[in-house]
Formats: structure tokens, C-alpha cells, sequence
């Protein structure tokens, strides 16, 4: 059995003042807040499975700091095998996420920055590992957009409205730049810090990125995916065809009468419709 571990030098040296030590360690204790200074709050659901999630209000020099800590323990072999398929045959899915948020920071695609990892392997089988990830300015896009509705704000009118479509769709474009796709890309996964009233324009980041890859092979059908999740939750809060089609413009940089557009709009509908037909037999109870 091997253990890596890695905190950004920045944070270890201000968790060092607030009396926080060896971290890495701690993170696979359980519980894992046990010797930890400051407020931890469990955020379980089901669904999850070895998934543990909780945060965590560290007091600092500098004030108090909310942190997220994710554990991931006993991973099924479904689990495994998709982590060595799509990830990495070496490493745990905790390093996975700390690895991609630099990544993405390096190419100046704003997501959950990573404070720290820790892993424990025994070969290429993930026994145990935790990430801490930094809190997200604003809120998620699919709770910002009902509510700035139901308040009729400027945010959702007119030229803002038109705006944020067209930022939101660069925004994605720039993460699918980067060679990675999401695999679980609604908008509840995409942040958004924007006044209602757009006196100043969106800055948007990204969340979860443990269900991120870099597809080897059919890379096209791995976008389409994230891009039709994409269009189920825009239909879910109401976006319009024409928000959706500003998105998909400035996503793909192409004019609406380009023939690429079209592929991609007719792949992108068929594909969220079959969600959208499922997820209501689903509520129906069929």
C-alpha cells in the first residue's frame, strides 16, 4: 500500500497558524473532523455511495475560511474500473480532482480550486483517499436563474439576458478547450456570481470535477453529452429557444445559418429531449 499527498504551500503555511497539522492524515480519520479546529457540517445524500462530503469553516489569521472535504472510501469495482478507463490507472479519484482543478486553473478556466489531497492505493485499486477544495463565489446557475425570474431583474431581460447566454456558452467552450469533458454537466455543476441587476457581467466557474475526462476515443459524443445535459436543465428553468441558441452560437463561434450549427442544434435536441421524456416517466411513476 502507497500514500501521496499534497497541499498548496499557501495553505499549508496559513492551516499551520490556525494549529492545523498534519492534514492529510486526518482527512481519512473518522470522523474526519476529529482534532480539526473550527465548525464541520456533514452535507451526505443519498445516491453517493463511498462518497463522504462535508464542510468545513476553518478559523485563519485572516478570518474564518469555508472548505469542502470530500472522501472517497471503499469504491466498488465498477467504480474502480471507470476511474482506471477514464482517469488514471495510478492515482485516486481525489487526486484526479486536486489534478484538474490546477489544470484548469493553468488555463485560466475558473473551478473549485483544490487546497490539498491525500490517497491511499494498493496497486492500481483506490483503497481510500480526500480533496479539499476551496468554496465558489455566487451560487449554482439552475437556483440563480428562478430566482432572478420570479423577481423579473434586469439580470433576465433584454440585453443581459442575451449577454449571459453568450458568456455562459464561451465559458463552456473554454473548458471543452482544455480537452476535458464533464460527464455530469447541468447547470447545478455550473456557478455563477452575477448581481441581479448585471451592473457588472457573470464570472462563472465550475464544480465537481471529480466526473471529469479526457476522452481518448469518440471526443464528439462526449461534448454532445455535456452539451445536451446542458440544454436539459436550461429547459428546466426555463430558458428559451432562443437563449439556448445564443449559447450554442457563441459556444461554437459560428453564425446560425452555418451547416455546423445546425448538426450540432438537431444532436443537441434529439438527445435532451430522450432526457426530458425519460425524466418525466420517471415523475409519473411509469
Amino acid at each position: 500500500m502507497t500514500r501521496s499527498e499534497s497541499v498548496r504551500p499557501e495553505w499549508r503555511a496559513a492551516l499551520a497558524q490556525a494549529g492545523v497539522h498534519n492534514l492529510a492524515v486526518r482527512l481519512l480519520e473518522e470522523p474526519v473532523a476529529r482534532g480539526l479546529p473550527g465548525r464541520w457540517e456533514a452535507l451526505d445524500k443519498p445516491g453517493i455511495g463511498g462518497r463522504r462530503r462535508w464542510r468545513w469553516s476553518v478559523p485563519l489569521a485572516a478570518g474564518a475560511q469555508t472548505l469542502y472535504v470530500k472522501r472517497y472510501d471503499a469504491a466498488a469495482l465498477p467504480e474502480q474500473w471507470d476511474r482506471i478507463l477514464r482517469q488514471s490507472a495510478r492515482h485516486s479519484r481525489a487526486w484526479w480532482e486536486f489534478t484538474q482543478s490546477r489544470r484548469l486553473a493553468e488555463a485560466n478556466v475558473p473551478a473549485a480550486a483544490a487546497v490539498a489531497f491525500v490517497e491511499e492505493m494498493n496497486g492500481r485499486l483506490e483503497r481510500r483517499s480526500a480533496v479539499v477544495l476551496e468554496s465558489v463565489p455566487g451560487d449554482a446557475l439552475d437556483r440563480v436563474w428562478p430566482e432572478a425570474l420570479a423577481q423579473h431583474a434586469p439580470l433576465t431581460l433584454g440585453a443581459a439576458r442575451h449577454d449571459l447566454a453568450r458568456r455562459l456558452g464561451r465559458f463552456v467552450s473554454a473548458f471543452h478547450g482544455t480537452g476535458l469533458c464533464h460527464r455530469d454537466l447541468y447547470l447545478c455543476h455550473v456557478f455563477v456570481d452575477v448581481p441581479l441587476d448585471y451592473s457588472s457581467p457573470p464570472r462563472f466557474a465550475l464544480i465537481d470535477l471529480a466526473r471529469t475526462h479526457q476522452p481518448r476515443w469518440r471526443r464528439t459524443r462526449w461534448i454532445l453529452k455535456d452539451l445536451s445535459q446542458l440544454d436539459v436543465s436550461a429547459r428546466q428553468i426555463g430558458a428559451s429557444r432562443s437563449d439556448r441558441l445564443r449559447f450554442l452560437l457563441a459556444y461554437l463561434g459560428l453564425q446560425r445559418k452555418a451547416a455546423r450549427t445546425r448538426w450540432y442544434a438537431r444532436r443537441i435536441v434529439h438527445r435532451s429531449d430522450r432526457v426530458l421524456r425519460r425524466i418525466a416517466r420517471k415523475s409519473r411513476g411509469g
